[in-house]
């Protein structure tokens, strides 16, 4: 892939030798708006005259202002669109950083050693997507723009969908069962993606008629793929306040039988931290759904505190290990040792382990290595409607094959 010569780079780094050896890779790729700094007051200064950047390229160890600081103060003004970190410290320090830049709400496009070399930073360069930029941009100034009446109106009157994310086996490829994903299609904001609106579905007072609505249109998908003889499963997202309700298990069992869907093939997905809203009705329901046959995720498993604790008390049948811990486990030692003692774990107390966030070869060959028994993400597939998953089937899973051994 090209890189497009139409970026704007800075170029933040204390030692000459290396910021000139950086500058030069950008011109040899035809990137002629460079920027350079010898340290963070200096790269602020700089970027008080060139108006936003695309990308920010920063050394950590700087007198004056540390990358740290700089990161720091380029996320509160918002003038950089991407951010790389150069730097030769352990990469213990470098994740760390790394996940503050994002938690700052900065596009990390990755994390190169030192000295860098051409090869790498045209990888890194690669990434830079101005479309998912304009998304970014754009949700902040879009967002809560639509009332409570709004989404209710919605879910009546079929402004949802359902995109489907499939989830295959390591060690075959063979797709095992997708989860479902609801969108809302905005006649005035477009296609809404769950966690512009889901938030607010509780807030007020409609994520029982949204969950209804998924649980609804994904049994009857499911039932339409089984006879077709796809026989996969599904999983749905339940809320927090969904598990505080009473009735939930009773809702789900009826919703199941009436569309004609053995309750092993539907998956419910519950966040470590959802349990914790109201612990005793919550526990109650999960039991009382296990009792019934459904499987139970944990998902986004290592991103809290509290994963230990719900393991030992919920019947859990698969544990979902969050993207954090898969994406870059490969080039990651303390990523990749607890990314192992996760999958380690899961196969100890007889769970399927279902790795999130698979998007690249590195990312898929560590699991399957690992022993890891589903995956999912971008690597995989993309969600897409359910009309699209047969032909995704016959077309979209070929490097997830293991290679037949030649025969000679």
């Amino acid at each position: 892939m090209a890189v497009n010569s139409e970026l704007s780079v800075m170029v933040v780094e204390d030692s000459a030798v290396q910021r000139i050896h950086a500058i030069d890779l950008l011109a040899n790729l035809g990137i002629t708006r460079v920027f350079e700094a010898e340290n963070g007051c200096q790269a602020l200064e700089v970027l008080k005259g060139c108006g936003k950047l695309d990308i920010l390229m920063t050394d950590l160890e700087m007198p004056d202002m540390d990358g740290v600081e700089l990161i720091r103060h380029i996320a509160e003004s918002q003038q950089v669109h991407s951010l790389i970190v150069v730097s030769s410290r352990e990469t213990s320090i470098l994740s760390t950083v790394e996940t503050m830049a994002h938690e700052h709400g900065l596009l990390v496009l990755g994390i190169a050693q030192k000295p860098l070399s051409y090869d790498n930073l045209v990888n890194l360069l690669d990434k830079f997507q101005p479309a998912a930029l304009a998304e970014k941009e754009g949700a902040g100034e879009q967002a809560y723009r639509f009332s409570a009446d709004e989404l209710n109106q919605a879910i009546r009157n079929k402004q949802l969908l359902l995109h489907y994310q499939p989830k295959v086996t390591t060690h075959s490829g063979v797709m095992r069962g997708v989860e479902a994903l609801v969108r809302w299609q905005h006649p005035e904001l477009g296609l809404l993606a769950p966690a512009r609106f889901i938030a607010f579905a509780e807030d007020n007072g409609l994520i029982s008629e949204l969950t209804d609505w998924v649980l609804e249109n994904a049994l009857k998908q499911l039932r339409d793929w089984h006879a077709r003889g796809m026989t996969i499963s599904a999983a749905v997202n339940l809320s927090a306040l969904s598990l505080s309700t009473p009735d939930l298990a009773d809702r789900i069992a009826v919703v199941t039988n009436r569309i004609g869907i053995e309750p092993k093939y539907l998956v419910l997905e519950i966040t470590e931290t959802a349990v914790m809203s109201d612990l005793a009705l919550a526990l109650g329901t999960l039991a009382r759904l296990r009792l019934k046959g459904f499987g139970l995720s944990i998902d986004d498993f290592g991103t809290g505190f509290s994963s230990m604790q719900q393991l030992s008390r919920i019947p859990f049948t698969e544990l979902k290990i969050d993207r954090s811990l898969v994406h870059g486990a490969s080039e990651k030692p303390h990523l990749h040792v607890m990314l192992q003692s996760t999958i380690e774990m899961g196969k100890k107390l007889h769970l399927t382990t279902v790795a999130e966030g698979v998007e690249n070869p590195s990312d898929w060959q560590l699991i399957r290595l690992l022993g890891c028994d589903v995956a999912q993400g971008f690597y995989v597939s993309k969600p897409m409607p359910g009309d699209g998953l047969a032909n995704w089937l016959k077309q979209g899973t070929q490097h997830l094959r293991p290679a037949r051994p030649h025969s000679n």
